[in-house]
Formats: structure tokens, sequence, C-alpha cells
């Protein structure tokens, strides 16, 4: 029995079904495999932007860290505030240590640290980079692309560089380096306008 064939229009090469069929697929499939293309749908990660950019804004005043940076690790390591460390143990960072859920009744066993409020959750964010020794020379500096090589480089996260490209896609995708520049309006942007005006 002889199988189907398909002609390949660029070549007009006869080729049989099941490879033209492959060259359609596995593009699809490797696609849907890799980590750093899966992103929460843009509402969510907008919400979040919306609901935390003042709260960097004001953190970025004080420590002179850029809220790009803030904004930007906190949307990927807590999967735009839809993670259970976020969620439940208020942790937007991926920050390890001692949280006491179980003691309350809480069903939740994790290895991240647990905080009083999404505020506790950034402020000791940038608590933790203060204490970097890299800090002291990148203060005021606005350029994220500098501080996440060198937070990196602080084995902050265990992922290295992989790490490093989905938190920079995540500034330039959602345009988050904006809001290092206070008062600049976001064109196409009209939900996040109200935060510099």
């Amino acid at each position: 029995m002889r199988l189907p064939v398909t002609t390949y229009r660029k070549t007009q090469k006869q080729l049989p079904f099941w490879l033209m069929a492959n060259l359609y697929i596995a593009p699809l499939c490797l696609s849907a495999l890799e980590p750093s293309k899966i992103a929460a749908t843009p509402s969510l990660a907008n919400s979040y932007i919306v609901k935390y950019a003042p709260i960097t804004q004001s953190l970025s005043n004080k420590t002179g860290i850029p809220a790009s940076i803030i904004l930007g690790i906190a949307l990927i390591e807590s999967g735009h505030g839809g993670s259970q460390n976020c969620l439940v143990l208020k942790n937007h960072f991926g920050v390890k240590g001692t949280n006491h859920l179980p003691k309350k009744g809480i069903n939740y066993f994790s290895a991240f640290r647990s905080y009083t409020s999404d505020e506790a959750s950034f402020g000791h964010f940038c608590t933790i980079i203060k204490r970097k020794s890299y800090y002291a020379l990148l203060k005021g500096n606005k350029d994220y692309k500098i501080w996440l090589l060198e937070i990196n480089k602080g084995y902050y996260s265990s992922a290295g560089m992989t790490w490093v490209n989905r938190i920079q896609y995540a500034i330039e995708k959602h345009r988050l380096h904006k809001f290092d520049q206070p008062k600049k309006y976001l064109p196409n942007s009209p939900r996040l306008n109200w935060l510099h005006a």
C-alpha cells in the first residue's frame, strides 16, 4: 500500500504526508516546551503591575534600586501573583526561609519564607540587595541589565543566565523600565498612565 504524498511548494518535491506533518507539528511542540515562552495572560500581568508598581517606585526612590528590577523579579518569581508562595506566604521573590503555617493549622508546606504583608516581602527583597557588595557601586544606576548581571553573579537564582533572560524579557515586554523614569507617559497603556500622573 502506498502512502499519500504532499507537494512541498518551494522545491516541488514529493514528500510523504507524515514527513510534512512533522515539519509543522515539531516546531509547535518545541515552542510549547520552552519555559521562557510560557507566560500568564496579559490581563493577569497588567493587574499585577498596576497593583505593585507604586510600591516598587517608592522603594526605588528610597534605595536606589531600579523599580524595573524590583517589579520584574517579583513578576516572574511570583508567577504574576498567582503562585502558591505568593498567595499563601505573601512571598513575591522566592526567598527561602522559615514559615509557621503548619503550626497555624494551614495545610501548606514550603521551604520559602512567609511575610505578614506584600509590602514586607518587597521591603525585605530590597534589604537583601542592599547587603550585597555590588549595591554601593550600582545604587542610583537605572540600567536594569547591569543590575541583573550583578544579581546573578551573587547567585540569587540557581537558574543562572536563564533566569536573567526571563527577567529581562519581562522588563522589556511589559516596558517596566518606564517606571524608572518618574512621570513618563506610557503610550498604548492607558491603565498604567495614572501611575505617572
